[in-house]
């Protein structure tokens, strides 16, 4: 039964993805530089769910599809917070360092720490805290950027309320991963929290996107 809710809810969670991803590529054109950043870690997240769901299908072992876009996911959060973060002067400052730092923390991870065929719990738990810290950042030091509408803004911060609500709630699942509390059953109920928690961080996105960019369309009609 639960693993059943578990497939179910993780292809739902595929689908809204992909429903983005959709929606990114009609309204490409119209997109504004952050959520054009935002966009390429859709594709990345579609991609990756496309692949390991072929894996699984011919009995391949998916853990490596992971610490890829473990790594990835890190770098794109980075370049789309980048866009967004005004405030403090130090984040762009210290940029780079983290950027690479943080990444080469990442490969060192998958490399001597943790097999790629292998849960990379270190690594996703470094890379949600870091997400998470962007998120705090960018709500405590809130500087709209003056290049970009009220209304664009407005679903930037609805995206980042969306960040903070999944990587908060998905954290500890990470961090946990392979802790049996009760028994198997309990780890599946965690997935299918995690798949759920999924479901509604691309709903918020595509709320943000709907309210952005079907309100322009009908204005320029």
């Amino acid at each position: 039964m639960l693993n059943s809710i578990n497939f179910y809810a993780a292809h739902a969670a595929s689908i809204f993805v992909a429903i983005n991803v959709l929606f990114c590529i009609i309204h490409y054109k119209k997109l504004d530089s952050p959520f054009r950043r935002l966009f390429y870690f859709l594709i990345l997240n579609l991609a990756i769910e496309i692949l390991a769901s072929l894996f699984i299908e011919f009995g391949i072992n998916n853990l490596p599809l992971l610490h890829i876009y473990t790594l990835v996911e890190f770098i794109l959060f980075s370049y789309f917070y980048k866009s967004i973060i005004k405030k403090p002067s130090t984040f762009h400052t210290v940029y780079w360092y983290l950027v690479i730092g943080g990444s080469a923390f990442i490969i060192f991870n998958s490399i001597f720490l943790q097999s790629i065929f292998g849960f990379n719990s270190i690594a996703k738990t470094f890379v949600q805290i870091s997400i998470i810290a962007y998120a705090v950042i960018y709500f405590y030091h809130l500087v709209d950027d003056p290049k970009l509408s009220p209304s664009t803004s407005k679903s930037l911060r609805l995206v980042n309320s969306a960040i903070i609500t999944y990587y908060s709630g998905s954290l500890f699942i990470f961090m946990f991963n392979g802790i049996s509390f009760g028994g198997e059953g309990s780890n599946i109920i965690f997935w299918i929290f995690n798949s759920l928690l999924n479901i509604i961080f691309h709903l918020l996105i595509f709320y943000a996107l709907w309210r952005l960019y079907n309100k322009k369309a009908i204005s320029s009609t």
